[in-house]
């Protein structure tokens, strides 16, 4: 039996723990597969590597489906799910880690270091886990990149481009959305 979670919105704590209910809930009812259909404008870099190693070492198979955006830390999230397909107008959008705040000098070169390390930290992720190499996914990060589903297929990011439909209430399902 598969369980369904529908998840847009953005990457964060809250965000993030209703996933991770959502995924206990489904091991909890017995499913033999998640389905995660999946749209997210990015957020937070560490909640978005939690729920990526999450979604790896999850014992229930976990399939993820772009419905739209795979922008930012998204991208790490989906390229973690072992079976990755989209809708064919998914959009995939990669790009350095950014900060935010009021910095002295010493706060700001630590910052600085900080987002250097993270954009490595997505860069790895990102060519290890797809047929881009590594000097690849640092320059569409540096220069702020969207490419198609169907780029993101010869990419090897998208294993293929299908229409899902998002099941009827009744079915094993849990949707997590916010609209703004």
């Amino acid at each position: 039996m598969d369980y369904y979670i529908v998840f847009a919105g953005i990457i964060e704590q809250g965000f993030g723990n209703r996933l991770l209910n959502a995924v206990n809930n489904a091991t909890q009812q017995g499913a033999k597969k998640i389905i995660l259909l999946f749209s997210s404008l990015g957020g937070s870099t560490q909640e978005g590597f939690t729920l990526a190693s999450v979604i790896q070492n999850c014992k229930i198979p976990i399939s993820i489906h772009a419905t739209n955006n795979i922008d930012s830390i998204a991208n790490v999230i989906y390229l973690s799910a072992k079976e990755r397909t989209a809708e064919s107008y998914a959009k995939f959008y990669m790009h350095g880690a950014t900060t935010q705040g009021i910095f002295d000098e010493k706060g700001l070169n630590e910052q600085l270091l900080a987002v250097k390390t993270e954009s490595t930290r997505i860069a790895y992720f990102i060519s290890e886990n797809c047929s881009l190499d590594l000097q690849k996914v640092q320059n569409m990060m540096k220069t702020g990149t969207s490419i198609t589903a169907q780029q993101a297929l010869q990419c090897g990011i998208v294993q293929a481009i299908n229409h899902l439909e998002i099941p009827p209430k009744g079915v094993l399902r849990e949707d997590i959305v916010i609209i703004n």
